[in-house]
C-alpha cells in the first residue's frame, strides 16, 4: 500500500493540476480551489484555480524527483522506510506550494 502511494501520488498531483493550469475545469463544488473568493466571479476562479494547477503540476513533478532520487537508494533507508520518506516529502510538498496559492487568493 506505502509502495503504491510512493509512486501514484506524484502522478495524481500532477495529473490534477494539469486541468486547473489549463483552465479546463469550471467553477464547481468537488475539484479545485473552492472558496468564496473564487466563487466570487469566473475570472477569480479561472486565475486561482491556473495558480493551483501550476503549484500542483510543480509540487508533483517535484516529488516525482524526489521518488525516484529515493528509490534509487540516495538515502539508505529500508524500502518501507523510504517509501513513508517518499509520501511525506509529496505531502509536505503539495502544501508547501499552495501556500504562495492562499496569499494569491487573497488579492480578490
Amino acid at each position: 500500500m506505502l509502495r503504491t502511494l510512493f509512486f501514484a501520488l506524484p502522478a495524481l498531483m500532477l495529473a490534477l493540476g494539469i486541468p486547473l493550469a489549463l483552465k479546463l475545469v469550471p467553477p464547481n463544488r468537488f475539484y479545485g480551489y473552492r472558496t468564496p473568493t473564487s466563487f466570487s466571479s469566473l475570472e477569480a476562479w479561472y486565475k486561482i484555480n491556473f495558480a493551483t494547477g501550476i503549484a500542483m503540476i510543480a509540487a508533483g513533478l517535484i516529488a516525482g524527483v524526489a521518488a525516484l532520487a529515493l528509490s534509487q537508494g540516495v538515502i539508505a533507508l529500508k524500502p518501507e522506510g523510504r517509501y513513508l520518506v517518499g509520501v511525506l516529502v509529496t505531502g509536505v510538498l503539495t502544501i508547501a506550494s499552495l501556500i504562495p496559492v492562499v496569499l494569491y487568493a487573497n488579492r480578490f
